[in-house]
């Protein structure tokens, strides 16, 4: 989906980081965009290139759900107008939360509307709060909505909490938080090539840094190749049978036979199968990935 140029329309401004656009954001987004449907307003998000942790304490920074790229075209395809992904550096981290209301979006924007979650904070070190964000509105003439927590089977949706659940290989209960299932995109990369020499050929998939992962395992996937999906069975691990394998991500393709070395897929995960196993040797590795890939053609694709 194109994106806009902002042209200094009056709008509704939706703040966050958006981090999955998960249920929870989906809730605000939509908010935004009621208020802008029913007062004749563009609808925008303000969001950060970078987790502000980053900056303030990188230690502490979570690895990702979503690139920036995937991120802004959910929200795009939601029906917001405007995705302002700026940068988040020291100049801004220092600004208090009234000159980040100010300086930083009424400056920039001709803003009516501000939609913020129920937790949300802003400025230097967080201590600008919803109510401060309410006298604010007050003070310099736009009004303020706040979203209540989003809850799905007694849990509160939230970026920190799909991450768990992604990193603990809990892949089909992702979606129930996500609003979809769970995927990673990518270039497809040469590997060693052991999977090709015993006639089950992986497509080996790069990824950006710092996107959060399912734990070590074998992932039944379907696989999205240039608006095509296949099916797929997928390891992530270090290859544990071989000494000192780096961490991968190897994809067997059902009946797919090109080469796509170069090329981006993008890999749905759809449920986990096992566990990853260290093996004697090669040839009951081998093995066990033609049981899996037999265990998968049965229950998931015949």
């Amino acid at each position: 989906m194109k994106k806009l140029a902002y042209k200094g329309d009056e709008i509704v401004l939706a703040l966050g980081f958006f981090d999955g656009v998960h249920l929870g954001h989906q809730a605000l987004l939509n908010e935004t965009i009621n208020i802008g449907k029913t007062k004749g307003y563009k609808t925008g998000v303000v969001t950060f290139k970078e987790h502000p942790l980053e900056l303030i304490f990188p230690k502490y920074s979570p690895w990702l759900i979503t690139s920036n790229d995937e991120k802004q075209a959910m929200i795009l395809e939601l029906g917001i107008d405007y995705v302002f992904l700026n940068a988040f550096n020291s100049k801004l981290m220092k600004l208090t939360p009234e000159k980040f209301i100010v300086d930083y979006l009424l400056k920039k924007y001709k803003v009516k509307t501000i939609v913020v979650g129920f937790n949300y904070n802003f400025g230097y070190k967080g201590t600008g709060t919803t109510a401060d964000l309410i006298a604010l509105g007050e003070k310099y003439g736009f009004t303020v909505s706040i979203v209540p927590p989003c809850i799905v089977d007694k849990n509160r949706v939230s970026s920190s909490y799909v991450r768990e659940l992604i990193s603990c290989g809990q892949v089909e209960e992702v979606k129930t938080f996500l609003g979809r299932d769970y995927a990673l995109t990518g270039k497809v990369v040469e590997g060693k090539g052991l999977g090709r020499q015993y006639g089950i050929p992986t497509a080996n998939l790069q990824l950006q840094k710092k996107i959060v992962l399912p734990n070590t395992g074998v992932y039944f996937t379907y696989v999205y190749h240039k608006g095509e999906c296949f099916y797929g069975l997928t390891n992530l691990g270090f290859n544990p049978t071989f000494e000192k394998h780096p961490f991968s991500i190897e994809t067997y393709i059902f009946n797919f036979e090109e080469d796509i070395y170069g090329d981006e897929i993008t890999i749905v995960f759809k449920k986990k199968i096992r566990n990853e196993i260290k093996f004697n040797n090669i040839n009951e590795l081998i093995l066990q990935i033609k049981d899996d890939i037999e265990y998968v053609r049965e229950h998931y694709i015949n």
